[in-house]
């Protein structure tokens, strides 16, 4: 969210002073003028939306990453356009209108061209990451149900075995049953003799993890 603050706040600011100078500048407003003066605005919509679908996901780290390359290209093809429609607007006076569009539409087709590769480069990690299976699923959901029991219980033995479980190998064993079995029987039976079997499982599933590496 103070990403999203910041950003905005700047965008605004300099499309405010942009249309300012545009406008307290005296330039020769030919059609020249006008389409240079037009594409400008148009690339700060541009800006903006490559800004809104670059972090269009949650706001993880992962989505910060990968939206990144989006947005650089939004920005990077916004301070072109301010240079190239300062220098049209500049020589409007003598500039023909063929030569201001043909600038323009170069302008606009190599950002649409580099937005478009790196929204597909992005695509494909996503789409790449989504299909490999977590094979550490199944752990972590033990791990959130052993916080969640000690939470509960607040007993001290549960808190101390939640806390071997969240640092344990996440990697799958065939133990892995039993344990979550009695992390449900804990749940409810609390006594020494099955906190010590609880224990007992995960120090087996040491072993196990360690024999398999």
């Amino acid at each position: 969210m103070k990403l999203n603050k910041h950003v905005w706040a700047v965008w605004g600011i300099t499309l405010a002073v942009v249309i300012a100078m545009m406008a307290l500048i005296p330039f020769v407003r030919t059609a020249a003028w006008w389409i240079a003066a037009a594409c400008t605005v148009l690339m700060f919509g541009l800006c903006a939306f490559t800004f809104a679908r670059a972090f269009r996901k949650e706001d993880t780290l992962e989505s910060k990453v990968l939206g990144w390359p989006i947005f650089r290209v939004g920005y990077t093809a916004l301070i072109v356009q301010i240079i190239v429609g300062a220098i049209i607007m500049g020589i409007a006076a003598f500039c023909p209108v063929w030569a201001s569009a043909i600038a323009e539409i170069i302008v606009f087709a190599v950002s649409g061209i580099c937005l478009t590769a790196k929204d597909a480069a992005r695509e494909v990690v996503v789409h790449s990451e989504s299909s490999v299976t977590d094979n550490t699923a199944a752990w972590k959901a033990i791990r959130n149900r052993a916080a969640a029991i000690a939470a509960a219980t607040n007993h001290p033995d549960l808190r101390r075995l939640a806390e071997e479980i969240r640092y344990a190998d996440p990697t799958p064993t065939p133990i892995d049953g039993q344990i979550a079995e009695m992390l449900e029987l804990l749940s409810s039976y609390a006594d020494a003799e099955n906190i010590r079997k609880a224990f007992n499982l995960l120090e087996q599933r040491k072993g196990v993890s360690k024999a398999t590496k």
